[in-house]
């Protein structure tokens, strides 16, 4: 992400981080980019969204809002949640249930109204970034193994992410439709590292083609082999 704001100087680039990680990578780079801006992601969802009314306010077309790790935000969606409605945090409720009850409800929470609600809340930003503003959003997330007893996806594109990489992206389950581009980043044993596009809107995609990324960025190589 950092390197959006190296390939497209005359454009604004703000970066939610939570975990520090963008910050090593400038200490790497050792230059400083006047159209870059990091944000620490707040583990407090109110700060958060405000910290991301903020950051809209200055982004225009052709300017980059970005999340490192996607899945914090579904993850702080639900912490809000289970706070503010029942004044405990989703673990709290769940190790609670498992205690008075021998079982759990999925998620810590009951039925079909609170995890409707905590969508809502999770897209308030999601939603108003990718569909309903004039700014270009890039993110990254982290992504898990399927479990034996989990039921895996045989079609759309979870089933291709389930097929032909035998995982899924962590976050909100829908994340995967909203992006028009999705790539799968991963590293040989080799220590090279490479990306295979799973979506591109209105283009072609070879999911097999792999496209060699080390000690370059994904958008210098995706746009060298899109020809824009």
């Amino acid at each position: 992400m950092v390197f959006l704001a190296v390939q497209y100087p005359d454009s604004k680039v703000v970066i939610f981080d939570p975990d520090d990680g963008t910050a090593k990578v400038m200490d790497e780079i050792g230059v400083e980019l006047p159209n870059l801006t990091i944000i620490p992601m707040s583990t407090n969802w109110k700060e958060f969204e405000e910290a991301y009314q903020e950051a809209k306010k200055v982004l225009v077309a052709n300017d980059w809002f970005c999340i490192d790790m996607l899945g914090r935000v579904w993850d702080g969606s639900q912490d809000y949640y289970g706070e503010f409605v029942y004044g405990e945090s989703p673990l709290d409720r769940l190790l609670m249930q498992r205690k008075q009850a021998g079982s759990v409800k999925f998620g810590g929470f009951d039925g079909l109204q609170d995890w409707t609600l905590i969508k809502r809340l999770h897209n308030t930003i999601i939603d108003d970034a990718v569909i309903r503003s004039v700014f270009n959003v890039m993110c990254t997330t982290s992504v898990k193994e399927y479990l034996p007893m989990e039921k895996v996806p045989q079609t759309g594109i979870q089933g291709i992410y389930a097929s032909e990489f035998g995982i899924k992206p962590e976050g909100e389950k829908h994340n995967i439709y909203r992006f028009d581009t999705q790539a799968f980043m991963y590293r040989k044993k080799d220590n090279t590292y490479w990306f295979r596009l799973v979506r591109d809107r209105g283009r072609p995609v070879d999911i097999k083609l792999e496209h060699e990324i080390t000690g370059r960025n994904f958008m210098e190589v995706y746009s060298e082999f899109r020809g824009l």
